[in-house]
């Protein structure tokens, strides 16, 4: 039996991927700062439940040393866990931009190296970094939610190289939106009044419960792809409508007045 172990699996995105992994015999170690949060799922016989805070370079190290202890190997890693900030960044207190890149990159960053000589032990190993096509593409006001993702792009591009010839391989999954609780939390400033309030209404709009985006469970599927397909492919897009494609093909100009147009600016 195949173990993964994912991060943030409290609910959306961690939990569908938990749950999908499950369903296919898989055994899953999953992982949340409070297990409280956790569905009735993880209580089967094949999940092992274990505190961490992705923060805490002493949670994660005592965490990887108790799947090590009871399981001894470990086959795929998966980086969920991160949280939201927007806002202006003139008005994001320098504190919780650091807290933010404390869990979003330095938290998949502290996980990655602890499970590394794992795998490198035993000669294989897949990593799945959650990302985004915020990662490939800035967004209006999210610009510390962007740059974690492009910061967990630029690591995951050059560990491609770095892992290869341990035959440790590294995944980049990109959802665009997606149906789930997740939610940017947005720092206010009337200065840039009307943008952010239509940017901030944009974004609840889009991840209300009767929106039309993909359900959580779209990306779980292709979370699963990228650990059993055996390939050297790097990134696995889950796109809204082509974004991170017509990013690249179109004409700077014509593409940053799809982005104005579609966040309701001016």
């Amino acid at each position: 039996m195949k173990t993964v172990l994912i991060t943030g699996v409290s609910s959306g995105i961690g939990e569908a991927a938990a749950q999908h992994f499950l369903s296919r015999g898989w055994r899953v170690v999953a992982t949340a700062r409070k297990l409280e949060t956790l569905g009735a799922w993880s209580r089967s016989e094949n999940v092992i439940s274990l505190p961490l805070d992705v923060t805490s370079s002493d949670s994660v190290r005592g965490a990887i040393a108790d799947v090590l202890q009871r399981l001894g190997a470990l086959d795929v890693l998966v980086n969920n866990a991160g949280i939201g900030l927007a806002g202006p960044l003139e008005a994001i207190p320098l504190s919780d931009m650091e807290q933010h890149f404390q869990t979003n990159f330095f938290g998949a960053v502290r996980v990655i190296q602890e499970v590394m000589p794992v795998f490198r032990e035993q000669k294989h190993g897949v990593i799945i970094n959650v990302s985004s096509v915020a990662g490939r593409f800035g967004v209006p006001f999210l610009s510390p939610y962007c740059a974690g993702k492009f910061a967990i792009e630029g690591l995951s591009e050059s560990l491609y190289y770095e892992l290869r010839p341990f035959n440790i391989r590294i995944k980049l999954v990109e959802p665009g939106g997606i149906k789930t609780k997740f939610r940017q939390v947005f720092v206010q400033d009337r200065a840039y009044e009307p943008g952010l309030g239509a940017v901030s209404r944009r974004m609840d709009q889009a991840s209300a419960a009767d929106s039309k985006l993909p359900e959580p469970e779209s990306v779980a599927k292709t979370i699963f792809t990228a650990a059993n397909d055996g390939s050297e492919k790097l990134r696995y897009p889950i796109e809204t409508q082509g974004a991170s494609s017509l990013s690249r093909i179109l004409p700077e100009r014509a593409w940053r007045g799809i982005i104005r147009k579609s966040f309701g600016l001016s």
